[in-house]
């Protein structure tokens, strides 16, 4: 597709990704029978290749309603998904320069964007006193089985990903 009309079909595809993520997510931790929450984030790794692509104001407020429309649906909460997901494209730019020199390097920062999505929003909902967690716990169960989880996806889709957003 011409770039044009990238940002005409780019946040319909952000969302439906949203969507996949869930239901992966769902089938990783029935895979697992509970034990291990390993969260799907096709949508960040997509999100990362639009950052390369697409200005910041658009992603900015594309995340913002993104976000709102994930607190309202999953948490019921709002504003933490609407805070973490601006913060997550913000940190994208901000690293811009690093993050997009190859795929080495965007690989090793599927690692920090996945960390700081997963771990932001536990910690937005502990300040508010929304939930308690044990670190250990999280990182054993949570985090590290959802960073594997998502290398793999990052290993599967990247280059799909890259030609479907046009960035090169």
């Amino acid at each position: 597709m011409k770039k044009q009309y990238l940002a005409y079909y780019a946040a319909p595809t952000l969302f439906i990704l949203m969507l996949v993520d869930s239901q992966l997510t769902r089938i990783f931790t029935n895979v697992t029978e509970n034990v291990y929450l390993a969260n799907a984030h096709l949508f960040l790794i997509a999100l990362m290749v639009c950052c390369h692509v697409l200005p910041k104001r658009y992603m900015l407020i594309t995340g913002l309603v993104l976000g709102l429309l994930f607190d309202t649906y999953y948490i019921s909460v709002i504003g933490i998904y609407a805070v973490t997901i601006p913060a997550i494209i913000w940190l994208m730019y901000l690293l811009h320069s690093i993050l997009y020199r190859s795929i080495f390097t965007m690989f090793f920062g599927t690692v920090i964007l996945v960390t700081v999505y997963e771990v932001l929003p536990l910690l937005i909902q502990v300040l508010f006193n929304l939930t308690t967690v044990k670190v250990s716990f999280f990182i054993s169960h949570s985090l590290g089985p959802t960073l594997l989880i998502n290398l793999l996806l990052f290993v599967l889709f990247i280059f799909p990903f890259k030609r479907l957003f046009g960035a090169k």
